[in-house]
């Protein structure tokens, strides 16, 4: 399945669920009820990615910025664990890299 083929279904099913919310069929609240929902669109791609790819920094530093955002809407504070932690996977990523 290509790429295009498996946005267009997940674009599908976003698009049925805002219709079967506006219909009272199924209630689209309960998805954006939970703090921090938003940072699924951070961490979702950088795990396919690294799936795909392989473990980059590029990915690697965007699912450590999701987790944390994630982390500080569910009220727990990493922000002073975020610039630690990018620098560390920088510094793993030049011993890694051929």
């Amino acid at each position: 399945m290509t790429n295009k083929k498996l946005f267009g279904i997940i674009l599908i099913i976003i698009g049925g669920l805002f219709l079967l919310d506006k219909f009272n069929v199924f209630n689209l609240s309960v998805l954006f009820s939970v703090d921090g929902w938003w940072t699924l669109f951070l961490i979702v791609p950088a795990l396919i990615s690294m799936t795909r790819q392989g473990v980059t920094t590029g990915n690697t530093v965007l699912l450590i910025i999701g987790v944390v955002l994630l982390l500080r809407e569910r009220g727990i504070d990493f922000e002073g664990f975020l610039v630690p932690a990018v620098l560390i996977v920088l510094g793993i990523s030049l011993f890694v890299r051929k």
